[in-house]
């Protein structure tokens, strides 16, 4: 049977990815094939050798050794990072996995271990970029045909309205021929022989109206004026989703255009910082918190007693120096010891009486110093506390959620002037921009109206919102933003257009189903409307000096008379009567 050793040496040189062992001592133990190869190293020129000699002296392999000394100064089992080291003047990036291993030492070194596991990534991370090259020039080129398609629909939106407008004019041509020939037939009719022939005109037409002249009733009927053009469906709102700690991403589960729920779960952080910081934190905290106790305690404490057994010491030596004055004063006044003992007891009771006063003055120094101590601990714990509970939400706010139900407008890095799109592994700051979540609640539309018409329009005007992709579908909103400036490139044909926005304020669950972001729309923008207008056909309207004026049929007498009328809204074919004629009477058309 073959040994441990065997098998785990076996089990080393099968491996596809390199193998390092260092042991406690800094000597390198193990050094399997695959790792020769990726490093370009003699194994022979490595084993049995310290590691400092081999990979700490070399600039190539900065960020590998940064990697396995980290997993020794942190003591992670299982730690993992991308780094790039420098093989033949390329550079090579390798994915390393670095365990720190206590107690599995055979007798050598400290006991502990260090075990990097790597393999070369070179090919992984070009597939990468080109996916991610590839997927940027699909975006382009999906822009580009959303763009002409746009395009393509202001022209048909153009034509529309050209097309509306001769057809305003044609009718208004139609209009002033009719009355031209009506003023002529008037003229004729009024010169000579016109007795005879009104006359008779009269009769025929008393007896059978219909059968010379043509009439239309007035009646009541809904009428508006509107101004149409395409638009692009937009989101209610957009709302940022950032990130609450720096680190990295660590698993990412929506995509750009994805549909989500309120509290759906976005992506996952990598908190390995995190937690580090973490018990870095704990431990300050506790630091702190045993030094504030032990400072609450401060007037026990082994420097307060030890100033105060100061204090008593050098009043108890006063007391003395103070008796031995007394006594040498009572010999020297009997003549047993001379004056000079005297001078000298009292020289030796001002010192201890000085020292007393050192002693009490320093006793208030250290019983100040615990104030003042006590202070600064308090404040260090407050900090220490407040670092703990940063950590400790950071933790609990790792996974991040959807604030809103909506769709995922864009997975974009804020720092991606350079468009680099958020993915798992990317490096992110606290407070950075993930992600933009676009709210499907409700919806606006945004389209462009000319020079000509953007006057007419005002916020509160109400919008129909119909498009190709939502035949059955009709929403109903209103104006909420009308554009004080022409949009950037958006003349054409000679005329700036202005940028109008509609809003759609709730959608129900089908409405929500049906339309999508991006979608084209048609915006119908209602300017007046009169669902119970009194109308009468454009045709039997002429404008003579100015006034508008009808001619009214009287059944009765067989003859028409002209009135005046006032008018209001006017579309292609009818025209709103204000005022001069009531519901039901008979127009005679042109």
């Amino acid at each position: 049977m073959p040994d441990g050793d065997s098998v785990y040496r076996d089990i080393c040189e099968s491996m596809t990815s390199g193998v390092v062992v260092i042991g406690g001592d800094g000597v390198i133990r193990t050094f399997n094939q695959t790792a020769s190869t990726i490093l370009d190293l003699k194994r022979d020129a490595v084993v049995g050798r310290n590691f400092a000699e081999v990979f700490l002296a070399n600039a190539a392999f900065d960020e590998l050794n940064e990697a396995m000394l980290a997993a020794i100064y942190d003591g992670v089992v299982g730690h993992q990072r991308v780094v790039n080291v420098t093989i033949g003047g390329n550079a090579v990036p390798l994915a390393v996995a670095t365990s720190y291993l206590r107690g599995t030492a055979g007798g050598q070194g400290s006991g502990r271990t260090v075990v990097a596991v790597f393999s070369d990534v070179s090919e992984v991370q070009e597939l990468k970029a080109r996916e991610s090259e590839l997927a940027l020039d699909l975006e382009s080129k999906h822009e580009e045909l959303r763009s002409a398609y746009r395009d393509l629909e202001q022209r048909n939106s153009d034509l529309d309205i050209l097309l509306r407008r001769v057809q305003v004019v044609r009718a208004a041509a139609a209009v002033f021929v009719a009355a031209l020939i009506f003023v002529l037939g008037a003229y004729v009719w009024s010169g000579p022989g016109s007795e005879v022939s009104g006359e008779a005109q009269r009769r025929d037409g008393a007896s059978a109206p219909g059968a010379e002249l043509r009439l239309a009733t007035v009646e009541r009927q809904a009428v508006s004026s509107m101004i149409t053009m395409p638009g692009e469906i937009r989101p209610r709102g957009e709302v940022a989703v950032t990130s609450p700690i720096s680190g990295q991403v660590g698993i990412l589960h929506v995509k750009r255009g994805q549909r989500v729920r309120e509290g759906q779960l976005l992506l996952d952080l990598d908190v390995t910082q995190v937690e580090i910081q973490g018990r870095k934190a704990r431990a300050a905290f506790l630091t702190a918190r045993a030094k504030v106790e032990e400072l609450n305690n401060w007037s026990n404490s082994l420097e307060v007693s030890r100033a105060r057994r100061a204090v008593t010491k050098s009043r108890i030596a006063l007391e003395a120096a103070n008796t031995k004055v007394e006594e040498t004063a009572f010999l020297v006044e009997r003549g047993l010891v001379p004056s000079a003992n005297k001078d000298s007891a009292e020289r030796e009771l001002r010192t201890r009486s000085l020292d007393l006063e050192t002693a009490e003055q320093d006793l208030e120094a250290v019983l100040a110093k615990g104030s003042e101590t006590e202070t600064v601990a308090g404040l260090e714990l407050q900090n220490a506390e407040a670092e703990l509970a940063r950590v400790d939400w950071a933790l609990r706010n790792a996974t991040i959620t959807a604030p809103i139900a909506g769709v995922v407008v864009s997975l974009q890095q804020e720092s991606a002037a350079r468009g680099r799109t958020l993915s798992a592994g990317a490096s992110i700051q606290a407070g950075q921009h993930l992600l933009t979540i676009g709210d499907m609640a409700g919806l606006t539309v945004t389209g462009r109206v000319d020079e000509i018409d953007v006057g007419r329009v005002r916020p509160g005007d109400k919008v129909r919102v119909t498009g190709p992709a939502f035949e059955d579908i009709e929403l109903e909103g209103v104006v909420a933003h009308v554009s004080s400036q022409a949009s950037s490139g958006r003349i054409q044909q000679g005329v700036p257009r202005f940028e109008v926005t509609a809003l759609v304020e709730t959608l129900d669950a089908r409405q929500r189903e049906a339309v999508r972001l991006g979608m084209s729309a048609e915006m119908d923008i209602i300017l007046q409307r009169n669902d119970n207008a009194l109308v009468a056909p454009v045709g039997a309207v002429t404008v003579t000096g100015g006034k508008p004026r009808v001619r009214v049929w009287d059944e009765a007498a067989g003859s028409e008379r002209i009135v005046e009328v006032e008018v209001g809204i006017t579309t292609l074919d009818h025209v709103e009567i204000l005022g001069g004629v009531a519901l039901g009477d008979r127009l005679v058309l042109q």
